[in-house]
């Protein structure tokens, strides 16, 4: 939500706002320093709201519009209702459970439910038309019938998840581009893509490009939602997301499917999908050759033998590589008879810090740099921007994770070590 305008609030309480351009269809927000006094609904560019400080969503009377006087009808019946529900959850709170004011609360409690349910039932069809009942319609949750029986005669544990995921976004019209100005497009998606998605990128993948699918003839959700997984998935923690990515950039980006970036926008994006491409989990590393300690013999990646590969890049002169640096020495020390090799890369310009750090802390897995002709192009090719840079490859150099503190790749490790074994036996 972004302030659209301010206003000065006069002595007799009058606020007017006033402007040559028109405002966007949709919801907007009244706010009084900061908070929220009410939301009303711009269908028309002459509108006119006078209420109570106490009480504005029942003191509320509308001029102008006919969406505004649907939705405040709306708001009044719940803020009605709302009140008497936490008056009997008050009761029911208070009471015991086995008294007559318990009973005659939780009974007074389904009623209003029932009774709101009938009211919306009613109030859809008689403002079917109305932008009011589209918002409405968007923020509704599906209702999950009983779970049918599976041929065990036990109840599918499953089928709850499944359909209420297939049919959560049932009521959402997404060909109407006013809902990216109300909180239920934002809502609607995020809660699909972190609650009902598999938390992996193919899983990801694929709910963007349902999301997407659904909202491409409609310009301004479309633009909304790859815009927010973009940057979400860019900017993501989460190990592996950046093959969310470089997906939402090779298939929509530069396929020509975003006309509202710039040509400048366009190449920094593209250099980005370009450099982390080809380091995505589960393609092969791309080769790595940098000359060793005395800056004579090359060492190649492609050619170090070992069932898994540690390609760690570090700088003596990095706070983290610091820490971190004298760990992996010590996971080294305990993986090493299990088919791990480190490959240490040093990241400086100068070699002098780098192997005075490897004596020091007796680094006696396989040191190389460039330090003597920056040659190698590593700091591109690998996707240099800081340090350390960790990657776990396999015995074909296939990238299995990256990205990881000293922790976590020991569990990572351990995670193939058992697995290794138990295809032994």
């Amino acid at each position: 939500q972004y302030y659209k305008d301010t206003a000065l609030i006069d002595n007799k309480g009058f606020a007017h706002f006033s402007k040559v351009d028109t405002l966007e269809e949709g919801m907007y927000s009244i706010l009084v320093g900061t908070s929220k006094v009410f939301d009303f609904i711009v269908d028309d560019q002459e509108l006119s709201f006078s209420t109570s400080q106490e009480n504005p969503i029942q003191d509320m009377k509308v001029k102008g519009g006919h969406e505004n006087e649907v939705f405040f009808e709306y708001l009044k019946y719940l803020n009605i209702r709302q009140k008497e529900a936490s008056i009997q959850k008050e009761i029911k709170e208070s009471a015991k459970p086995s008294s007559e004011e318990y009973k005659q609360a939780v009974k007074r409690i389904d009623e209003l439910d029932l009774d709101v349910k009938k009211f919306l039932e009613d109030f859809y069809i008689k403002h079917q038309h109305t932008f009011t009942v589209t918002f409405l319609k968007a923020l509704e949750a599906p209702t999950v019938p009983e779970a049918p029986l599976l041929e065990n005669g036990a109840k599918d544990s499953m089928f709850a998840f499944r359909y209420f995921k297939d049919h959560f976004l049932d009521n959402f019209d997404f060909s109407d581009g006013r809902l990216i100005r109300t909180a239920a497009f934002n809502e609607k998606i995020s809660y699909y893509m972190d609650k009902l998605n598999s938390q992996y990128p193919d899983s990801i993948i694929k709910a963007c490009d349902y999301i997407l699918g659904k909202v491409a003839n409609t310009p301004e959700l479309f633009k909304y939602a790859l815009s927010t997984f973009t940057s979400k998935y860019e900017k993501s923690k989460m190990m592996g997301m950046d093959a969310v990515f470089v997906h939402l950039g090779k298939y929509y980006y530069l396929n020509g499917k975003a006309p509202w970036m710039t040509e400048k926008q366009l190449k920094k994006l593209r250099e980005r999908v370009t450099a982390l491409d080809p380091l995505l989990i589960g393609k092969k590393a791309p080769n790595l050759m940098v000359r060793d300690t005395a800056q004579k013999e090359f060492i190649q990646l492609y050619d170090i033998e070992a069932k898994y590969t540690i390609v760690y890049i570090w700088s003596p002169e990095c706070g983290h590589c610091k820490e971190a640096t004298p760990k992996l020495k010590k996971l080294y020390d305990k993986v090493k008879n299990k088919g791990v090799e480190v490959f240490g890369i040093g990241n400086e310009f100068e070699n002098e810090g780098w192997i005075k750090f490897i004596n020091e802390h007796n680094l006696d897995w396989i040191n190389g740099s460039d330090g003597g002709d920056f040659k190698s192009n590593f700091r591109d090719s690998w996707d240099v921007y800081s340090t350390p840079q960790t990657y776990l490859l396999d015995e074909n150099k296939k990238i299995l994770s990256k990205k990881m503190d000293i922790e976590s790749l020991e569990n990572i490790l351990e995670f193939y070590f058992k697995r290794d074994a138990e295809e032994k036996e």
